[in-house]
Formats: structure tokens, C-alpha cells, sequence
């Protein structure tokens, strides 16, 4: 099992990659000038998103300092979850409601590059309650462990 994670956390390395295309689309529009803007930023989107929903498969028994300070803490990972919830909620309702509402087709490409950031950001946000969720049950059973033999913390 351990081999499995190994050999996805390595495959979530593939999101630098990834990102670096999304961010050369984005700023594309700025540095020549025969690229079409909606088109650039929408392709941008679409790489940022399927980068951002690459993250997820890492593993996050391995966190950084700032995963730490956000996820190991409940009260302060509540309220990240449910801004960045109401973040995704939003995006992915702004993309839908571009896309049913208008007919031109560059705002439609726009408004599907909104909905992949929006579904990549939900395996993102889907990972970070994981990561949370087995902190605060290693947690429990360190303190039952420490009760059972006779430490309080």
C-alpha cells in the first residue's frame, strides 16, 4: 500500500508541468500580440485547473508548514473550508451561469475554463478535509494511548 501512495504522490508531481503551461497561456495574451485573449486565458484556466486537481493525489501524510498551521488546527480548518468552499461553489455557478446565458462563444470558452478550476479546486478541497480528518483522529488516539497509560497531556 505504501508503494501505491509513493507512486502517486509522484504522479501529482506532474502538476508543476502543468501549471507552468496554465500560467504561459495567461500571460500569453500580454507578451505577443497576435494571440487571441479568450482563447489564452481559457486553455491558462483549463491547465491551472487539471494542475490544481493533480495536487489532490499527493500525499498529504507529508504536509508543509503551512498545511500545518491551516489543517492541524479544526477551528481555523472550518472556516478555510467553508470560505474556500463558497469560493468553489462560486466559480463553478459563475462558469455554468456564463455558459447557459450567453451566445458568444468566446465568454463560453471562458466560462469553461471557470468550471475546470472550479471541479479541480473541489479535489483540492476534498484532499485538505482528509488531511484534516486523520491529523484529529491520530490525535484521538495518541490521547486515549496517553490515558490508558496513566500520562495526561
Amino acid at each position: 500500500m505504501e508503494k501505491l501512495i509513493r507512486i502517486f504522490h509522484y504522479l501529482s508531481l506532474i502538476k508543476y508541468p502543468i501549471m507552468l503551461i496554465g500560467l504561459y497561456y495567461c500571460y500569453r495574451p500580454i507578451l505577443f500580440d497576435d494571440s487571441s485573449f479568450f482563447q489564452d486565458i481559457n486553455l491558462g484556466l483549463i491547465f491551472i485547473g487539471l494542475g490544481i486537481g493533480l495536487d489532490s493525489l499527493k500525499d498529504y501524510g507529508k504536509l508543509n508548514w503551512l498545511d500545518k498551521k491551516v489543517l492541524h488546527k479544526p477551528k481555523i480548518a472550518k472556516y478555510y473550508f467553508i470560505i474556500f468552499g463558497l469560493i468553489i461553489l462560486g466559480l463553478i455557478c459563475i462558469g455554468i451561469k456564463n455558459y447557459l446565458s450567453t451566445d458568444d462563444s468566446k465568454l463560453k470558452e471562458l466560462s469553461i475554463g471557470f468550471i475546470v478550476v472550479g471541479i479541480g479546486l473541489i479535489g483540492l478541497l476534498k484532499s485538505g478535509i482528509e488531511a484534516t480528518k486523520n491529523y484529529m483522529n491520530r490525535e484521538r488516539i495518541k490521547t486515549t494511548a496517553n490515558r490508558v497509560d496513566g500520562r495526561e497531556q
